[in-house]
């Protein structure tokens, strides 16, 4: 079998692959949606994770097209300029995932460091430069596609894919860069952990820049170690990729990219969990969908009674079940 797309095991594992990570663009989305319309999100800290919850929702549906377009039918090739026109601005979403994690990481160690850093800077002018500065990376590799193009826009690929916009050398470079970042946000954290355990030996711990380090060192946390993990693996298959057939390594490049979209989604719940505020902006925005399950717990029941002219009237009346099993009736 030359062509491993018509391989049906490569067409199962891309078929996980893509489901697994639709699980994850659901999840980015009711994040994205609370973070625009419950004004509780809007300032500077939590405006970042709305941009970085959208960067990540595009690293999630890159795999769609190329799934659609290659995978199902089991062949076909296109221009590597429309392969540019179409996924350049998933993979570079994808890409500022990494920046801005390092980002937001000095952010919040700057938080830690200067007490006073959150309440002296201006909101607005500060959200954009950490934007811009964000955005260095996913412009590298534009430049890379750029100059891609300009040596052979028609250039025919059967896939998608980074490689096929920025070619092996340019994918060698961009997973380095990305470990890289990845590394260097690890050590804005422990940095941090560092300095709120020398404050609370000193006895100058502060609540709210423990609470601070608490929430975005668990959610960062939960997506450092996962792509730090997946990075370390893909580099090493990378390396002896050789020794596998094209069916196989497509089957191993799907396990690992399944590892490391399973360990980005479980970060929404976690934001959820640590972060009163976007808890409550859940609440707020999907009380339709908790209703729904509210509404479960009442029960109606009729209630015949007896009037001094002997005629029988009904009440509706609506049972709610409480926690320690005694029932209210309303």
């Amino acid at each position: 079998m030359s062509d491993p797309r018509e391989s049906p095991l490569v067409r199962a594992t891309w078929t996980i692959n893509t489901c697994v990570d639709q699980i994850g663009t659901f999840l980015f989305a009711c994040l994205i949606i609370a973070t625009i319309k419950q004004k509780r999100l809007h300032n500077t800290c939590q405006l970042l994770i709305g941009i970085y919850a959208f960067c990540s929702l595009l690293s999630k549906i890159q795999i769609i097209l190329p799934y659609f377009v290659f995978m199902l039918p089991g062949s076909g090739k296109i221009p590597r300029l429309f392969c540019a026109l179409i996924q350049i601005i998933p993979i570079g979403g994808c890409l500022n995932v990494f920046s801005l994690m390092l980002v937001i990481g000095i952010d919040r160690m700057l938080g830690i460091f200067c007490p006073i850093w959150y309440s002296t800077r201006s909101d607005k002018n500060y959200l954009k430069l950490l934007f811009s500065l964000s955005l260095s990376f996913p412009f590298i590799f534009l430049c890379c596609v750029i100059r891609s193009l300009i040596q052979d826009p028609f250039l025919y690929t059967n896939s998608m894919f980074f490689p096929d916009l920025v070619g092996i050398d340019g994918q060698n470079f961009f997973d380095m860069t990305q470990l890289l970042l990845m590394f260097m946000t690890l050590g804005c954290y422990i940095l941090m952990l560092i300095k709120l355990i020398y404050d609370q030996k000193k006895g100058k711990g502060c609540s709210i820049r423990k609470s601070i380090y608490k929430t975005l060192a668990l959610i960062m946390g939960i997506q450092i170690g996962g792509y730090i993990s997946t990075l370390i693996v893909y580099n090493i298959f990378n390396q002896i990729s050789s020794n596998f057939t094209a069916e196989q390594s497509q089957i191993i490049g799907c396990i690992i990219n399944v590892a490391s979209s399973l360990s980005s989604s479980v970060e929404v719940p976690a934001i959820f969990i640590v972060s009163t505020e976007h808890r409550l902006a859940l609440k707020d925005e999907f009380n339709w969908f908790f209703n729904l399950f509210s509404k479960n717990n009442k029960n109606t029941a009729k209630v015949f009674t007896l009037t001094n002219k002997n005629t029988l009237t009904v009440n509706t009346k609506t049972i709610t079940k409480t926690n320690n099993g005694i029932a209210n009736v309303g």
